[in-house]
């Protein structure tokens, strides 16, 4: 189940997929109970499946309860926002998860709070684990960005109220109106019905970009990603981008600063309002464009601490010895 088919084509490389959206759309009580039943039974009397894992679906917390006690148990956790309605979800299905996964220690730190907030056993906040996502970090070795390109600053992801875009256009105007050879990009899904907007921003956009090549080449285009959501985990494009020396610049939220030193090896723009937040932004990336030295130096340190931090590798093991552990 998912809103997209972007990795489902890497999915069957490794796995057998089954889409259920079709059946559960249909909103039958038989048909979705005959549904559940079916996947219950192929998980707990399969020989083979030693495991189950599950990430931003209610279904799977709706099967959680009713899969055998011997089947390893993990969710996964990015983000949390304030006040997140999810937060009985957490509650009610922590008894039976195994191992909770969160990406950062700030989304653990949520976690614990709410668990705490309900009373609830310590046991259950020592199953909470934290597995830092990683990227090819290969394909960031020696790479030097082109000195004479063109300032490119893009907002990559989806038009969603928690991302916030409209902030990403009220900045690229007010800059391009500063600079006029400075350009602004948008690349992701639930765009198209924006478009006006978009372009009356002074703002190209990009369509959604899957394949993960012409995503690279973005990524070094780029001189910088813009983050404006209102919360965040510590978001791909940041990992995906920094290897190129792609400067992330971001509203201060989630795990972010976990990794991001303001002015260091990036930009943090802490401000609850949306005005402040916008008059940071073009505050910020105005002193980029003007001061070619500082750009340059925040490049490489971009690059570097990606590079030394943002290995897969350790990702990969983690889960590797996650999945094998028993109840």
């Amino acid at each position: 189940m998912s809103a997209t088919k972007n990795y489902q084509s890497a999915f069957k490389t490794h796995a057998n997929i089954v889409e259920i959206n079709n059946i559960k759309n249909k909103k039958s009580a038989v048909l979705n109970k005959f549904l559940e039943n079916k996947i219950l039974k192929t998980i707990n009397k399969s020989k083979s499946i030693h495991s189950v894992f599950g990430s931003n679906t209610d279904y799977f917390y709706q099967l959680l309860p009713k899969i055998k006690s011997d089947i390893y148990k993990v969710d996964l956790i990015h983000a949390l926002s304030e006040n997140d309605t999810r937060e009985l979800q957490f509650v009610n299905s922590c008894q039976f998860i195994d191992s909770r996964i969160c990406i950062n220690t700030k989304a653990k730190e949520d976690l614990i709070s709410i668990y705490n907030n309900n009373k609830l056993s310590k046991k259950l906040s020592d199953k909470l684990v934290i597995i830092q996502n990683g990227v090819d970090v290969n394909k960031g070795l020696n790479y030097k960005k082109d000195d004479n390109r063109i300032l490119k600053f893009g907002f990559i992801g989806r038009w969603s109220a928690e991302k916030r875009p409209e902030i990403f256009l009220d900045v690229a105007k007010q800059i391009i109106d500063k600079y006029p050879k400075v350009e602004f990009v948008m690349a992701g899904t639930g765009m198209k019905s924006n478009l006006s907007k978009i372009e009356n921003s002074g703002v190209s956009f990009l369509g959604e970009i899957t394949d993960p090549k012409q995503l690279d080449e973005l990524y070094k285009s780029l001189t910088a990603v813009v983050i404006t959501s209102v919360y965040e985990g510590f978001p791909m494009v940041i990992m995906e981008s920094m290897i190129f020396g792609t400067i992330p610049i971001a509203t201060n939220v989630g795990g972010i600063s976990q990794h991001i030193t303001h002015m260091k090896n990036g930009l943090l723009i802490s401000s609850e309002h949306k005005a402040s937040i916008v008059e940071r932004l073009v505050e910020n990336i105005s002193y980029l464009i003007e001061n070619e030295q500082c750009l340059k130096l925040i490049s490489t340190n971009t690059n570097n601490y990606a590079l030394d931090n943002f290995n897969i590798d350790k990702f990969n093991t983690s889960y590797q010895v996650l999945f094998r552990k028993k109840p």
